[in-house]
């Protein structure tokens, strides 16, 4: 609550907040809009070194302020009639045309990082450019000693991340939970209920966006909008 008892709710502290210009109305203000809000809702979490509600200083019995483990997945998601053009792909694999949606979390689900792509990119290449520019830029992973991923990811990209990085990327082998026509592993369950609270969002229920930078950003709003409910 603002001083005052005005009512509002900020997620960017009073010092850091950033003067944005009011914009005329229609769809390609709206994209706008939401481009301005995810550059907005990184610099809160990456570039002034805030960590998240929920991690807490070491000694306190929850979560370092900065992640030593990720978990690293992608996800399939179909386009519909708008998103078309080279900015969709057909996955042979999962049988798919759309996008894929790369995500990076820590071992609390919190959205660290994510980049949009066509779904007929391949994971590990992919992985590799996508970690290579996030790592240049991101302050929360400057203490990651270990990736957790599947065995898409389990190839260049564990060796990319071995000799440039020194860290060590691992597919967890142990079964939480056996049923009939799937398996929950331990680690890898976090990013699938990351991606269970993405898919809740009405926009990111499919790819409806033409530009991947407008479906990358409503992937941000979605994890601002559920990183304020523990402030």
């Amino acid at each position: 609550m603002a001083a005052g008892g005005s009512g509002e709710r900020h997620f960017v502290r009073a010092q850091k907040r950033v003067r944005v210009a009011g914009f005329a109305g229609g769809v390609a203000a709206l994209g706008h809009g939401v481009l301005v809000f995810c550059q907005v809702g990184s610099r809160w979490h990456v570039a002034t070194g805030q960590h998240l509600p929920e991690r807490e200083q070491p000694g306190t019995g929850r979560k370092k302020a900065w992640p030593t483990a990720v978990i690293l997945d992608s996800q399939r998601v179909k386009n519909a009639a708008t998103a078309t053009g080279a900015t969709v792909g057909f996955d042979a694999g999962k049988l798919v045309k759309g996008r894929k949606r790369l995500v990076l979390t820590d071992t609390l689900g919190n959205v660290l990082a994510s980049r949009v792509l066509p779904a007929n990119a391949v994971d590990g290449p992919a992985a590799i450019a996508f970690w290579d520019e996030v790592a240049a830029a991101h302050d929360l992973l400057g203490q990651v000693q270990v990736v957790f991923v599947d065995s898409s990811f389990n190839g260049v990209f564990r060796e990319h991340l071995a000799q440039r990085y020194g860290i060590r990327v691992e597919k967890p082998a142990h079964v939480l939970v056996e049923k009939t026509n799937f398996c929950i592993h331990a680690w890898r369950w976090i990013v699938e209920r990351t991606f269970a609270w993405l898919s809740a969002n009405r926009r990111l229920s499919k790819e409806y966006e033409r530009g991947l930078r407008h479906a990358n950003a409503w992937i941000c709003l979605a994890n601002i909008r559920r990183v304020l409910k523990f402030c």
